[in-house]
């Protein structure tokens, strides 16, 4: 094996030097100091292996370190709004693109330490067609959707957090936005959930994790809730326009405790359907 620079450089350390092999007067006998150099090999190892655990204690920056996902559970597609030429809202020094890619990617980690196999829309600056986030969702046969997004008022600081939910779903077709893919797509019947549970777990659990003000979940014909056949939500984390919610959002530790909430709210769901489809068990049995 190749003797790597990192273990030359070490064997240049007073602490890591070859001991004399030169046997040592009959008459001396093991002295402390010959004792204590014996152990500061064993020593500066421990006090090594200690430093590099100490650098990601957590683990929580590199998603590698979960245990494999919980292939009985949903995929969460986590959809980080906007990216590339579409910035979204811009208030106050924060950019709307780079909250949501940033508040994603923490969801992401929180979601996989729950269990959750999760894939992203996008894990950059790149633009990505609301239809094309939609079509990523309706890939996968078991799937949940949350797309990330912060508000914008321009006539007024609004304030609180709200989550939306398809008012009705309409059955999506790889076919795009064609008129032709439109009439198409009238064979395959509209999904039956419209995400309103999703939306209300979801929305429930922000409130309560960021104590801020509930303005509720709310239908709204939104493209990427509205062409995912599996219950989708899009939350709106907060007001950019509002100076006093911009500070808070330019926090990476406020950012955290948003994407903790929504991935409760996540959970909250998953164990919802659990509980109605034990029950949903009991009665046909």
């Amino acid at each position: 094996m190749k003797q790597s620079s990192e273990s030359s450089e070490l064997a240049d350390l007073p602490l890591f030097a070859p001991k004399s092999v030169t046997p040592p007067p009959k008459s001396a006998g093991p002295s402390r100091w010959r004792k204590l150099t014996t152990w500061l090999p064993l020593l500066g190892l421990v006090l090594f292996l200690a430093g590099v655990a100490m650098l990601v204690p957590l683990g929580m920056d590199e998603p590698g370190v979960f245990l494999p996902p919980n292939r009985t559970l949903p995929t969460v597609v986590v959809d980080a709004g906007h990216g590339g030429h579409d910035g979204g809202a811009f208030r106050n020094g924060l950019r709307e693109k780079d909250l949501a890619l940033d508040t994603a990617l923490r969801l992401e980690r929180q979601l996989r330490a729950r269990g959750f196999p999760v894939v992203l829309t996008r894990r950059d600056d790149t633009f990505v067609e609301l239809f094309d986030r939609a079509q990523v969702a309706n890939a996968i046969p078991r799937a949940l959707f949350v797309s990330i997004h912060f508000n914008d008022n321009t006539t007024a600081a609004g304030d609180g957090v709200e989550t939306f939910y398809a008012t009705d779903k309409v059955a999506a077709s790889s076919e795009g936005w064609s008129l032709a893919g439109m009439f198409k797509r009238r064979h395959e019947p509209p999904p039956a959930d419209n995400g309103y549970a999703f939306a209300q777990c979801v929305q429930g659990a922000v409130v309560v994790g960021l104590d801020i003000t509930d303005r509720g979940a709310k239908a709204r014909d939104l493209a990427v809730v509205r062409y995912t056949r599996c219950a989708a939500v899009l939350v709106e984390g907060g007001f950019l326009n509002n100076p006093r919610e911009a500070k808070k959002l330019a926090q990476p530790a406020y950012r955290e405790r948003l994407a903790t909430a929504i991935a409760e709210g996540v959970a909250a769901y998953q164990r919802e359907r659990e509980a109605d489809a034990q029950v949903e068990k009991r009665t046909k049995s």
